[in-house]
């Protein structure tokens, strides 16, 4: 395996991993220098996975910028990995085209817009056309005529009704009969044609009266289309917070995949090393043994972090909608800085919150309910009129031709009222409406206080996160010194094998520390602007809608 390494002022350059070959040469001669030669190579190479593994701040971010650091790169490889580097901004967009979730609740929202349209409908002029002929028979008992008498019939019907907002309801009508008497004795006028056209109109006056009544259908569908909305919202943020976390969680495991790794090649030289100095005489048997298990035991925490990494993949191609393991952008986990107010932030979260303005769209729908159902306990009074003209012929034209004339006007207006005694089914509907607002106030008084908890918890694990970072920091700089230390000790013989491997565990535990001290400060960023509602606002995510209603990707980027 060759292995870069890099040694900040005093080495540069690539060093293959080749003292096994040398010592191997070295040994062949059986020359007690060759052993102390063979030793001192391995020692070099020892000292150089130190420096590479122990190098100082400043030396490591230059390394980073080189590309020289050792990477999870090798399980990238084996990776079936998509096109495109996929950066946190990226994931964002494809998240909200891509995520089946978002697509379900986006298709409900559609839904509920169709809902909309359709109460609409009520406003629709409604034609009603009516054919019909037949034939009735039945037996007359006439001062002089006792018999059978028959006529056959044939009806055609045209209405035009129409509602309007206060209630109203106006039928324009046009109807036609021909009937033709065929038994004996028959009328002066046979076939006989009766041809009318008028109007009626019912005007609700105290129950069904008013805008509100009448679409009512209308009013609840958008008020179940707002909230649908404002759920689209919830399922959005949530699904960004998703992702964002699940971003960061790649990053740190990916970042502690390239640790474990480094600490299995430290160790692996450490073996190498102690075997060589066994074979001189210099270290006990024991020493191999040990180093052994420090290879060992590392390799198991490589491949635990190993599997992290892919799990965390595999959820993030899960939120992405992918069936390929995305290949993640080289970023490095920042420290973003943010002035956290706890009443500014509530102020803020109860305007943008979707599960808070979504149950007050609910409570508005029970107050349109409520108002409705007080007008179903009036009684039903009714203005009802209807005008027509009549006309009668031998033939339809001879009908149609006598209709302009009065003659035969027809006309009626009254009032027509009704009501159920003690009217209990309206007045316990009114009653049931009434409970379910108080229990809909309560629920959002409830929400109000949680959203308070969820803000106070955001900003307490923010600066929890914060100081996590502060002690990682020292905690690796310290890990860092000490391992430094032991390296100068074994070289004299004044540390062991185990003291080493020690000291270099508790630099990958310090770097581990500090890695998931940044990803969760990130992870508790993005909750407290989730806390607040504003997750959206602050990634340049906004919700369009055009005249049509929600397109099937209705969240744009800036």
């Amino acid at each position: 395996m060759n292995v870069m390494l890099w040694m900040p002022g005093t080495f540069r350059g690539c060093a293959e991993v080749r003292t096994a070959a040398i010592g191997h040469d070295l040994l062949s001669r059986r020359c007690p220098m060759s052993l102390l030669f063979r030793i001192l190579l391995r020692f070099s190479g020892l000292l150089a996975m130190v420096c590479f593994f122990v190098p100082a701040s400043r030396a490591a971010e230059q390394a980073a910028a080189a590309g020289l650091v050792p990477s999870a790169g090798y399980v990238q490889q084996r990776i079936e990995a998509s096109a495109s580097v996929l950066d946190l901004r990226k994931a964002e967009r494809l998240a909200l085209e891509q995520n089946l979730d978002l697509q379900a609740e986006v298709f409900t929202s559609q839904a509920a817009e169709a809902l909309v349209r359709k109460g609409y409908g009520i406003y629709d002029p409604n034609l009603e056309l009516f054919l019909a002929e037949g034939e009735r028979r039945d037996l007359s008992n006439f001062q002089f005529f006792v018999g059978p008498t028959g006529l056959d019939t044939r009806d055609f019907n045209l209405s035009l009704t129409q509602v309007f907002s206060p209630g109203t309801e106006v039928s324009l009508f046009y109807n036609n009969r021909r009937q033709n008497l065929f038994t004996e004795p028959k009328p002066a006028i046979n076939p006989e044609y009766d041809t009318e056209l008028g109007f009626s109109l019912t005007q609700p006056l105290l129950k069904n009266f008013g805008r509100t009544v009448t679409e009512q259908t209308i009013l609840f569908a958008a008020k179940d289309r707002e909230v649908s909305i404002e759920e689209l919202r919830r399922v959005a943020l949530d699904l960004l917070m998703e992702v964002r976390s699940t971003y960061f969680n790649v990053l740190r495991a990916r970042d502690d995949l390239a640790y474990r790794s480094t600490s299995v090649k430290l160790a692996r030289t450490i073996l190498e090393e102690n075997r060589a100095r066994v074979a001189a005489g210099v270290l006990p048997p024991v020493e191999v043994l040990e180093a052994e298990v420090g290879v060992q035991s590392r390799e198991r925490d490589r491949l635990d972090a190993e599997r992290a990494y892919h799990d965390v993949l595999d959820q993030l191609a899960l939120l992405l909608n992918r069936t390929t393991i995305p290949r993640v952008a080289e970023d490095r986990l920042g420290q973003p800085e943010i002035e956290t107010d706890e009443g500014r932030a509530f102020r803020t979260a109860l305007k943008k919150r979707p599960e808070l303005q979504a149950l007050l769209r609910q409570s508005e729908k029970l107050e349109i309910e409520q108002e409705i159902n007080r007008n179903q306990t009036l009684p039903a009074l009714d203005l009802q009129a209807s005008y027509s003209h009549k006309g009668v012929g031998q033939n339809y034209n001879d009908s149609v031709d006598f209709m302009p004339r009065t003659d035969l006007r027809n006309w009626q207006i009254g009032l027509n009222f009704s009501y159920p005694l003690g009217n209990r089914a309206a007045r316990e509907e009114l009653n049931r409406t009434r409970l379910k607002l108080k229990s809909r106030h309560a629920a959002i008084g409830q929400l109000q206080t949680r959203l308070r908890k969820e803000i106070r918890q955001a900003i307490r694990l923010l600066e929890v996160s914060r100081a996590k970072i502060s002690a990682a920091t020292i905690e690796r700089q310290l890990a860092e010194e000490k391992l430094r230390i032991l390296v100068g000790r074994k070289n004299v013989g004044l540390a062991t094998t185990r003291d080493l491997l020690e000291g270099e565990e508790d630099l990958a535990r310090a770097r581990t520390n500090q890695i998931a001290a940044l990803a969760d400060y990130n992870i508790a960023l993005s909750g407290y602007y989730r806390a607040t509602g504003e997750l959206l606002a602050k990634e340049g995510i906004r919700l369009q809608r055009s005249e049509g209603g929600l397109t099937d990707h209705p969240f744009t980027m800036d």
